[in-house]
C-alpha cells in the first residue's frame, strides 16, 4: 500500500473558540463538511507530512491544544492526533518561552499543575462521550519501543491516550480499535530515483516534522524516519519515549531508539560512529534512509545553505574539493551537534544529498560527502 501521510496541524488563527472533541471522536463525521472546514483535503500528491493552519482555533475538552493534525492514508483519515500539552512547546529552546520574571522551577511547578487538571479534564471528557473505563496497553513490545497508552473504545470508534508525567499529554482518535492497537501502516518503500535530466539520486519523499522552538532536532529528525517506513508516532512521542522532562533530554540516549523503531518497522539499522559514503549509496539505492550525527558550525551552514539554494534555483554552482585549509574550518569537537537525514547523493560531484528538521526549506541540502565523514560522529544505516 502506497502511503499518502500529509498531516494537517492546526495553528489557530481566529478569536473565535469552541469544543470540537465531539467531532474528532466520531469517525462517522470525517468525511463531511464540518470536518472538512477545520482540516482541508490536502492537495500534497507526495507521501509527505505538511502542517498548514486550521481555518480556526478550537478547544478539546475545555482547553486549547497546542497541535492537532490529521494523519490521511491514501486519500483517507487515518486517524488525529491532539497535543494537550507538550513540555516542549511550554518551556521552548532553552526555556526561551517562560515569561523573564519565572525561574525554571517555576516552570516546572506551573507546567504540572496544568498538565493533571488537563489530564483530568480529559478522562473527564472522554466519559461524557461515552468511553469505556480504558485499558492500559502497551505498544511497541517486540522492539523495545514500549509505548505506555490507555485505550478507550468510543461508540463511534477508538481514543489512545498517552500520558508521560512532566513531558506529554496527547490523544489519538482512530476509526477502529484495531487501528489504535497498532502503530504501524503498512507502506511501500519505493527505490530512489534520478531527477529528470539529473546524475543524483534521491528518495522520492521526507516527511516533513519541523522541530520548532524545541529542543528536538533529534527526536523530529526519529519522527521523520518513523514516517517513512510508516510509523505513526511524532516528535512529541519520541521526545518522551527518550527520557525527556520538561522539555529537555534527562537520561537517554535518542541514538538507541533508531534501532528499536527500524525494528518495528519491520526493516535494518547499522549503527557506526563515523558516515561512509559506500554504505550511505547502498541505503539510498534501496529507498532508504541514512541518519547522520554531525558536529555543526554556523560559518559551514551558511555554505552549504547558500550552494543548495543556487542548485536549488538552477544555476551552475561546485563545492570545490576540499583544501587542507578549508578541513581545519570544519567542526570538530563543537559544543553544537546535530541530526540530518541523508536522502540522496550525486555521485560525480561527490555530494551528500540532506535534509534538516527546521522545515521546508531545509530540504535537500548538500554537503560533499568528505566533509560529511569529517563532522559525523554518528551515523545510522536503513535496509531492507
Amino acid at each position: 500500500m502506497n502511503l499518502r501521510w500529509p498531516v494537517l496541524c492546526g495553528l489557530f488563527l481566529s478569536a473565535s473558540v469552541r469544543g470540537e472533541e465531539g467531532l474528532l471522536a466520531d469517525a462517522t463525521r470525517w468525511q463531511g463538511a464540518e470536518f472538512a472546514a477545520l482540516f482541508p483535503v490536502p492537495t500534497v500528491e507526495a507521501a509527505s507530512i505538511s502542517r498548514v493552519a486550521a481555518t480556526r482555533r478550537f478547544e478539546v475538552f475545555g482547553s486549547q491544544p497546542m497541535a492537532v493534525s490529521a494523519r490521511w492514508v491514501n486519500g483517507g483519515v487515518h486517524s488525529i492526533s491532539v497535543v494537550i500539552f507538550d513540555a516542549g512547546s511550554f518551556f521552548g529552546y532553552n526555556n526561551s518561552n517562560l515569561p523573564k520574571d519565572e525561574s525554571f522551577e517555576a516552570g516546572e511547578l506551573r507546567f504540572d499543575k496544568v498538565f493533571s487538571e488537563r489530564l483530568e479534564a480529559v478522562l473527564a471528557g472522554l466519559k461524557k462521550l461515552g468511553a469505556d473505563g480504558g485499558t492500559e496497553l502497551v505498544l511497541g513490545k517486540r522492539s523495545g519501543l514500549n509505548l505506555k497508552t490507555q485505550l478507550f473504545k468510543l461508540p463511534q470508534g477508538a481514543a489512545r491516550l498517552m500520558s508521560y508525567e512532566h513531558q506529554l499529554l496527547l490523544l489519538d482518535f482512530f476509526r477502529s480499535e484495531a487501528d489504535a492497537r497498532s502503530l504501524l501502516i503498512p507502506v511501500t518503500i519505493a527505490p530512489a530515483k534520478a531527477p529528470a535530466g539529473s546524475t543524483e539520486r534521491r528518495l522520492p519523499v521526507v516527511p516533513m516534522v519541523p522541530q520548532g522552538n524545541r529542543g528536538y532536532c533529534g527526536v523530529a529528525t526519529l519522527a521523520m524516519v518513523g514516517s517513512m517506513l510508516g510509523l505513526q508516532l511524532g516528535a512529541e512521542e519520541y521526545a518522551a519515549l527518550s527520557g525527556f522532562q520538561y522539555g529537555i533530554e534527562t537520561k537517554s540516549d535518542i541514538r538507541e531508539l533508531f534501532g528499536n523503531v527500524a525494528q518495528e518497522a519491520g526493516v535494518k539499522a547499522l549503527r557506526s560512529p563515523k558516515f561512509d559514503a559506500g554504505k550511505m549509496k547502498q541505503s539510498i539505492d534501496q529507498g532508504m534512509p541514512v541518519v547522520v550525527f554531525r558536529y555543526w558550525a554556523e560559518e559551514r551552514d551558511y555554505i552549504h545553505s547558500a550552494y543548495s539554494t543556487r542548485i536549488a534555483r538552477g544555476e551552475k554552482a561546485e563545492l570545490p574539493a576540499a583544501s587542507m585549509d578549508d578541513r581545519k574550518t570544519w567542526p570538530k569537537k563543537s559544543p553544537f551537534t546535530h541530526a540530518s537525514i541523508v536522502n540522496g547523493y550525486r555521485a560525480d560531484k561527490r555530494e551528500a544529498i540532506f535534509t534538516e528538521s527546521w522545515g521546508e526549506q531545509a530540504r535537500n541540502r548538500r554537503m560533499r560527502v568528505e566533509e560529511m565523514e569529517g563532522t559525523s560522529y554518528y551515523a545510522v544505516y536503513f535496509g531492507r
